[in-house]
């Protein structure tokens, strides 16, 4: 499935996601390394804001966020329990999920964090003994004791993270995954997110950990090109993922070729073609006379520099010139995008926000080509 821009690839995949379809993404970053990044931005976001429950309860998803996989929450029951039949792991895996939900619950509502994280004396916490006074009326004695095992077991998690933060920004980031990954895919990634983040902080000296981590969130959002170490960012073969959705941009698509391909959104959107009735992403709907901002400005500057007699600035003409150049840009990609397919392809597109979108004129014209030769 080819796809225009990044934003509706992620949302293809998350489509097929839920319908628990077989698929692999080839957009902007991996979905490994997107999961990486945004693991640690979540820690870090709360690193830089400690007396936030809600983030605080967040970095408590990320520290248990393998129990989220079926495998990993299995192997998790059986290291508990040495032995245990299907039924006993079953039950057991939903009695830790169950848990891990109450403790999330019970961060996010934490009235005052530094009570639960450093109490003022050491082995009594007026917080964790009002959590056990109500959990034990509710949940029973022997839940109640997991649930306070758990906030202790994550209080120290948490502290060796607080302590982290003396360490300049890429020795930070190295202990953090020290403590969330164990693959070693996921340990060389945050090696090298530690090495931009540090090249990132050393020009930007006034930056602190807000700055940083809204840099890591950018990878995790997919708004960034970043290459990590999976097979999907070094390399990708179509032969060797047969039977499977592969979900691209179609600039991505260039030089791979697949048995059958989808197209989408080939409209007069997203592939204009200079008629009147063509919307461009560039031109926002609020701007007067539909202007080109950016190009505009361009040719403002290059006019107030301009030397020569005849080169004024005439408003407009950026726009049509851009329009122009984006045309012929779209118009290459989409043949590029057609030409991928070796036996079937399938076109589709959609009427847009505003519902005046339409097959773009390429596409009409190959209809009408195929229709004439029928």
């Amino acid at each position: 499935m080819l796809v225009p821009r990044n934003a509706r690839g992620v949302e293809v995949v998350e489509a097929l996601k839920k319908r628990n379809i077989d698929y692999i993404e080839l957009i902007n970053s991996s979905n490994t390394t997107r999961m990486a990044a945004g693991a640690l931005a979540n820690v870090l976001n709360y690193l830089s804001d400690p007396s936030s429950p809600s983030k605080l309860a967040k970095a408590y998803q990320v520290w248990r966020r393998d129990w989220r996989d079926e495998e990993s929450l299995r192997a998790a029951v059986l290291a508990a329990r040495q032995s245990a039949d299907e039924e006993e792991i079953v039950a057991s895996g939903e009695a830790l999920l169950a848990m891990t939900k109450k403790v999330t619950e019970l961060l996010r509502k934490a009235g005052k964090v530094e009570e639960y994280l450093f109490p003022a004396l050491e082995n009594t916490s007026e917080w964790l003994a009002g959590v056990g006074e109500s959990e034990l009326a509710l949940s029973g004695p022997e839940a109640t004791d997991e649930i306070l095992l758990e906030l202790l077991a994550f209080r120290e998690v948490v502290r060796r993270w607080q302590g982290a933060t003396l360490l300049p920004i890429d020795q930070m980031i190295l202990t953090l995954a020290q403590e969330l990954f164990s693959e070693p895919a996921d340990l060389a990634l945050a090696h090298k997110l530690a090495l931009v983040l540090r090249q990132t902080a050393e020009g930007h000296p006034d930056w602190r950990l807000p700055e940083l981590t809204a840099e890591l969130g950018v990878i995790a959002k997919n708004e960034r090109r970043f290459i990590g170490f999976s097979e999907n960012d070094s390399g990708f073969d179509p032969e060797k993922h047969r039977g499977k959705v592969v979900v691209t941009t179609m600039h991505k698509a260039k030089g791979l070729e697949w048995d059958r391909v989808y197209l989408m959104s080939v409209n007069n959107y997203d592939f204009p073609s200079l008629q009147p009735f063509d919307r461009y992403i560039s031109e926002k709907w609020f701007v007067r006379g539909g202007l080109n901002l950016e190009a505009e400005a361009l040719a403002q500057l290059r006019a107030a520099f301009a030397t020569g007699e005849y080169d004024w600035y005439e408003e407009g003409a950026a726009s049509l010139a851009a329009r122009v150049d984006y045309t012929r840009e779209r118009l290459r990609l989409l043949y590029v995008a057609i030409t991928r397919a070796k036996r079937d392809l399938i076109l589709t597109w959609n009427s847009g926000r505003q519902g005046d979108a339409q097959p773009c004129i390429p596409v009409q014209a190959l209809a009408g080509w195929l229709e004439s030769h029928q």
